[in-house]
């Protein structure tokens, strides 16, 4: 009985790490600040499977949304983040941008 508890303790202490649910947070960024201006930002957002799959379009998808954000259309000094959330199967992607608008 004893070594069942334990053998049992163990398994759920394995169990509860293994579906934790997020495992692994990545993430990854390009840019450098320089210009002077008003600033806006941006985030698109996505799914993927087993990492074989990616969302397509979450950069385009976050310029457009930089661009809206502009009075002109125009920015310059765009800084994009990636980060990734790992759900064991499924992926979380988010891109953040920011950029100063011309």
């Amino acid at each position: 009985m004893k070594g069942f508890l334990r053998l049992a303790g163990i398994a759920s202490l394995v169990a509860s790490m293994a579906l934790s649910g997020c495992v692994v947070i990545e993430s990854s960024s390009i840019g450098e600040r320089g210009a002077t201006g008003q600033s806006t930002s941006a985030t698109s957002d996505g799914y993927g499977i087993l990492r074989l799959t990616t969302p397509i379009g979450l950069t385009t998808s976050a310029n457009s949304q930089l661009a809206a954000n502009c009075p002109s259309g125009k920015f310059s000094d765009p800084q994009t983040e990636l980060a990734m959330r790992d759900f064991i199967v499924v992926q979380y992607y988010t891109v953040t941008a920011d950029a100063v608008c011309q």
